[in-house]
């Protein structure tokens, strides 16, 4: 599939940290087994923080009928890659499925023939958007679960957006050194150049368009792209890697993600 997602609860551990030893071991491991080299995912994951029980069933069904809407096959259980095969027989491998059975009932056989049912029950149905509509499209949860995130973050508005370009300016010129100033400017030194494919590389990162680009670098489309395509290699790849680090340590703040007993969604999308 184009995209993927998965489930985890993570009591103490950095979300972040977690995506970051996945993506890069899978994709040693895929280029090496397949001969390729490069990105295996585009871009960042996006990550939503879960109020359990709640949500997490309506999260493992809409994970499980993702093949069926894509069209890849007609039942759940067609599709090979998912786990929902490990929930019909009860199977403990990579997936905890006693934590999502145990919501059905106590006995393993009812909740597997219940939790079938409710994977069922939605056949047919389209994408539930109800899932996504949430504060900053980052947090899925009642009102009191709101509450006591808040609580957990000092500013409830920081870790869940995005950085703004300003911020990502000032963040280039910490790893860098090269100011909005020298960027913006006709400089064609290896640093400011750097600089500037850095910079273009961040914000495709965190889905800005080249065309939002423009009013702060100040170059057509046709430069920008160029720029763009150059942040994907060398030296400047791995700025842009350390930059991206740089931002995440600041725009989420790790009560966010260390509320006991609570799960996170992330999604990713394949190159």
């Amino acid at each position: 599939m184009a995209n993927h997602h998965l489930i985890m609860e993570t009591p103490y551990a950095s979300i972040s940290k977690i995506m970051q030893r996945i993506t890069l071991t899978y994709t040693q491991y895929f280029n090496k087994k397949y001969g390729k080299v490069g990105h295996l995912f585009q871009g960042r994951y996006k990550a939503f923080l879960c109020e359990r029980d709640e949500y997490l069933l309506s999260l493992v069904r809409y994970i499980h009928l993702n093949p069926v809407r894509a069209n890849l096959v007609k039942e759940p259980h067609d599709y090979p890659w998912s786990s929902h095969r490990d929930y019909l027989t009860g199977k403990e491998d990579l997936v905890d499925t006693k934590r999502v059975l145990q919501c059905f009932s106590e006995k393993v056989f009812q909740a597997k023939r219940q939790y079938k049912d409710f994977i069922n029950e939605a056949l047919g149905e389209g994408k539930n958007e109800s899932l996504y509509k949430a504060i900053g499209q980052q947090i899925l949860g009642s009102d009191e679960f709101m509450k006591e995130v808040e609580k957990k973050v000092v500013r409830l508005d920081r870790p869940i957006r995005k950085p703004s370009l300003q911020e990502i300016v000032k963040a280039v010129k910490e790893v860098t050194g090269i100011s909005k100033e020298e960027i913006v400017s006709r400089g064609k030194s290896k640093e400011v150049v750097l600089a500037r494919e850095v910079l273009v590389g961040v914000s495709r990162e965190y889905e800005y368009k080249l065309m939002d680009l423009q009013p702060t670098i100040k170059r057509d489309l046709s430069v920008l792209s160029r720029l763009s395509k150059e942040s994907d290699h060398g030296h400047a790849r791995k700025a842009v890697e350390e930059v991206i680090r740089n931002l995440n340590a600041r725009m989420q703040a790790p009560g966010l993600f260390l509320c006991p007993m609570r799960y996170a969604l992330c999604s990713m999308r394949s190159c």
